[in-house]
């Protein structure tokens, strides 16, 4: 009786999705700290419709006060092209953090209230739309890399920082 239940499970454990490589990197600062992959089970996010849904762990040993700045920069690899800032937070911008919280909870989903942020291990989701706006920046967009560099600054002292290589596509579309 135990082997036909083994072999089941043995056949939806080999056969179902494995996560894709989007794995965020810590790239230093002075006290906030990250970790965290996609959620995804696809490498390559197609333009627009695509999305990228982030589980990120984020430890924070001091408080991080009004005046946080969040500091996106998107580079295409190939050619070292900076995406523009396209809306307010797609693309390169710079984003108050605090601001960014109250006003877009379904974006990035950190259990606070507001800042100051106090110091803890935070696990939070995030999810990166790939809208229309995506595609005049692009271009002829087939597969190629982008790197994406997320850092917290107060003032100019960078506090926490992460980068996240992604693959994005037109094609089919």
């Amino acid at each position: 009786m135990k082997w036909p239940f083994l072999l089941a499970v043995f056949a939806v454990l080999t056969t179902s999705p494995s996560l894709c490589s989007h794995i965020i990197t810590d790239c230093g600062g002075s006290y906030v700290s990250f970790s965290g992959q996609s959620n995804n089970s696809i490498d390559i996010t197609q333009v627009p419709g695509g999305s990228i849904l982030l589980s990120i762990t984020a430890i924070n040993i001091q408080p991080l006060p009004v005046g946080v700045v969040l500091t996106k920069l998107i580079r295409r690899e190939a050619d070292d092209v900076i995406v523009p800032c396209l809306d307010g937070f797609s693309g390169s911008c710079q984003i108050d953090l605090c601001d960014f919280m109250i006003n877009y909870p379904e974006l990035i989903s950190i259990p606070v209230a507001g800042c100051p942020i106090p110091p803890a291990s935070y696990v939070f989701n995030s999810n990166l739309v790939f809208n229309e706006l995506w595609l005049p920046v692009n271009g002829n967009l087939q597969n190629a890399t982008y790197n994406m560099r997320y850092e917290l600054k107060i003032e100019q002292e960078v506090v926490g920082c992460f980068t996240l290589p992604i693959i994005l596509s037109t094609d089919g579309v």
